[in-house]
């Protein structure tokens, strides 16, 4: 029996990039059932990555020591630096992977699929060291430098990168077994509705101001009594800062776990709420990827076509300029009492649909009619790539 071919997944973006390869991993492992699918993935993300279905083995990147070696060297290369490196690529991968795909263009992730896999297959035409795009990488990057807005999904076209369709399904992760915090354990245990916040951001200029998070909480508890609220995230000051005001009566009912949770533990508490409101961040794909229906606020240069939340029962309002002073609070409690969606002066608000081209979105109150564009995109993509 011939040994089983091994291949390399490498993401080494941010939270909500790793989750938006989902569907390409899907995919992948389903036309190779007979493929073993590691991961190589930020050190931090490691916990994330061992929830992705379809991934034997999650290897860890370490983008700090990576950064130290290069500044030592470019000071002094000597001898202990190479045997270093050396060392560290052993102990990721002993034998080298058949294959590698890279899903973002650094050329860090450029260099590590070069260093561990036999043969890469990414964002460059000719192999890593071109400097021709692929038509996928090529559309990936003129959207994120120029905001093209057409139509198909980052999920989707790193399917199209990878040399595969989009499911036409919603991959999902299972909530992981791991224990809270004693005080947390209560969390989605009694009461109802449960809803999670996202206080903070990956990017500041995708804060939600402190004062639009307290209001909007003010509301949810006067006009859901039965509600109760929990704080997501890594910003303890923000947090604390919404609170401050706040009565006794209200704090009561608001569970805070910002800053207190490992990333498993933040997948387990979402899993546990009714619905996550947030501005486009890697924890609110976390929650779409659980299954928990999302209310997205998607402002600066977050757009609902490219980054919305996948998957199907999700809304997003979407500022329609860099940002004003107007805020869709009344709206988003209106939605989640079932009372219809609204959008406010300046923004526009969408749902979430799926089909065999992936995920799109369509104005809410509409009939969900897909998109033609993403068809004929992937047409011209797959025919320029031929």
């Amino acid at each position: 029996m011939g040994r089983m071919p091994r291949t390399l997944i490498i993401q080494l973006a941010r939270l909500g990039d790793l989750l938006q390869s989902l569907p390409a991993i899907a995919q992948l492992h389903a036309r190779q059932p007979e493929t073993q699918f590691d991961l190589l993935c930020p050190s931090h993300l490691t916990d994330v990555g061992r929830l992705l279905p379809g991934i034997e083995k999650v290897r860890p990147w370490d983008g700090a020591a990576w950064q130290r070696r290069a500044m030592d060297a470019q000071q002094n290369l000597r001898a202990e630096h190479l045997v270093e490196v050396d060392t560290t690529l052993m102990a990721l991968a002993p034998d080298r992977y058949d294959y590698a795909y890279v899903l973002n263009q650094h050329p860090r992730a450029l260099l590590a699929a070069s260093l561990l896999a036999r043969e890469v297959k990414g964002p460059f035409l000719y192999g890593p060291l071109s400097e021709v795009l692929t038509p996928w990488a090529s559309y990936i990057r003129d959207v994120a430098q120029r905001r093209l807005g057409r139509r198909v999904h980052l999920a989707d076209a790193f399917c199209g990168l990878c040399g595969v369709s989009p499911p036409g399904s919603v991959v999902m992760l299972d909530p992981p077994t791991v224990r809270l915090p004693e005080d947390l354990e209560p969390i989605g245990k009694h009461a109802a509705p449960w809803i999670a916040l996202i206080v903070g951001a990956g990017e500041t200029e995708r804060f939600v101001p402190t004062g639009v998070w307290r209001r909007l909480m003010t509301l949810l508890l006067s006009c859901m009594p039965q509600s109760r609220i929990v704080l997501v995230g890594t910003e303890r000051e923000r947090a604390a800062e919404i609170q401050a005001p706040l009565p006794s009566s209200a704090l009561g009912r608001i569970w805070d776990t910002t800053g207190r949770t490992s990333l498993s533990q933040l997948a387990a508490v979402l899993a546990r709420c009714h619905r996550v409101v947030g501005s486009d961040t890697g924890p609110l794909h976390l929650a779409a990827a659980l299954g928990r229906p999302v209310i997205g606020w998607y402002f600066a240069r977050a757009r609902v076509h490219e980054t919305g939340p996948y998957g199907f029962h999700h809304v997003v309002w979407q500022a329609e300029d860099m940002m004003g002073e107007i805020w869709p609070v009344d709206e988003t409690i209106a939605a989640m009492c079932e009372q219809g969606h609204h959008a406010p002066v300046g923004w526009s608000v969408w749902t979430s649909h799926c089909d065999a081209w992936g995920a799109y979105y369509a104005l809410a109150g509409q009939s969900a009619v897909p998109p033609p564009e993403r068809e004929a995109l992937w047409h011209e993509l797959e025919t320029a790539l031929s």
